[in-house]
């Protein structure tokens, strides 16, 4: 069974409150015979609409609505003022002050039970209006959680992988290193001293260079809470340090033109995130279509204050279809998950910047503001 609105009549007038109980008596009727009265029923009561007159003794009904509308708890609920003044003057001061409608004495039964009803509809669509708007504010809230939640586990992988390739060739050379020194030792064949020697410095280099990586990938992916100002070029280099092992693998040219080398202003471990993303989407669409001699090039520039980084591929393009899509989440031109392009997006608006597509002579540019 649905519950009954509840109505909070304020007249200092006992048969007029009388008088509006029984023409309101659908609905939930709680009386207040002057102001104070009906503030304290408020603070206690969950009211739907209030009927308040105006000429009131100690405090009016004007004075009434001020205190009810500066106040976060009661300031949305409608209130009807019922009054004997009908100057425009007295109108207008009550809308002034807050009140959504008014009513003359005496009542006309039909004329308030309809202006009642339409409110309390208004303060009802309103209230659903207001809850479903948090609930879809909470529901894009979730999704955008599970995104960067998805995002940080693909770039977890996409950092195993480049570590994998990092370590791929120093893992070989120790192997080597071991299967000559097993293969000597089989052989009964004498270890000389410096030549052992030696082979622990080249050992202790290689393990360096593998510990080095680690500390590459662990600076790249530290949390940095406040923003600054930053060497674009030294982010590019770091990023692209860490791709270019990857790149090495796919036997994929990565070339970096400096024509300046500005300085961006934001956060740059997340900018440095946005170029790893374009890095590994053009390195993606290079082994998707199997380009002949694939080439990535990334050009640093700057126009006024804003630092320019566009980086181009000649890995055949991007359909026109799709390319507006490629920056909503899971949209890729690839096998990828299609989020890259959509939280390099999101990055670069959170650090004041932007980021677009076109196509590029036989390939894609994709070109970073900040």
């Amino acid at each position: 069974m649905q519950k009954k609105q509840t109505i909070l009549v304020v007249d200092d007038t006992e048969i007029n409150v009388d008088i509006l109980i029984s023409i309101l008596k659908q609905y939930d009727v709680i009386p207040a015979l002057n102001g104070q009265d009906a503030l304290d029923i408020v603070k206690n009561e969950p009211i739907d609409l209030i009927l308040l007159d105006i000429m009131m003794p100690d405090m009016d009904g004007y004075e009434v609505c001020q205190k009810l509308k500066t106040d976060e708890n009661s300031k949305n609920i409608p209130i009807i003022f019922i009054t004997v003044k009908t100057s425009e003057d007295d109108i207008k001061k009550g809308f002034e002050y807050g009140a959504v409608d008014y009513v003359t004495k005496p009542f006309n039964p039909v004329e308030l039970l309809a202006r009642v009803k339409t409110h309390l509809e208004l303060q009802n669509y309103q209230h659903h209006l207001e809850q479903r708007v948090e609930e879809e504010i909470q529901r894009n809230r979730l999704q955008d959680q599970m995104l960067h939640q998805h995002a940080k586990q693909a770039s977890i992988g996409e950092m195993l992988m480049h570590i994998a390739h990092q370590w791929k060739q120093p893992l070989s050379e120790l192997g080597s290193i071991n299967l000559s020194l097993l293969g000597k030792l089989e052989q009964g064949t004498p270890l000389e001293p410096k030549a052992l020697y030696h082979t622990c410095e080249q050992v202790e280099q290689i393990i360096k260079f593998m510990s080095d990586t680690i500390l590459t990938f662990q600076d790249f992916y530290k949390p940095i809470t406040q923003d600054s100002f930053f060497s674009v070029d030294d982010v590019i280099h770091q990023a692209s340090n860490i791709v270019s092992a990857t790149y090495d693998y796919h036997n994929i040219t990565l070339e970096i033109c400096k024509e300046k080398t500005p300085k961006a202003y934001g956060n740059a471990n997340e900018y440095a995130q946005i170029i790893l993303n374009l890095l590994t989407n053009a390195k993606d669409a290079h082994i998707t279509n199997k380009t002949k001699n694939p080439k990535v090039v990334i050009t640093i520039s700057q126009a006024d204050d804003r630092s320019l980084v566009s980086i181009t591929d000649n890995a055949g393009g991007i359909n026109n279809a799709i390319r507006e899509d490629l920056f909503k989440p899971f949209h890729s031109s690839t096998k990828n998950s299609g989020i890259g392009l959509y939280m390099s997006k999101i990055i670069a608006e959170k650090n004041h910047g932007s980021i677009t597509l076109e196509p590029f002579e036989d390939g894609t540019k994709c070109m970073v503001v900040m």
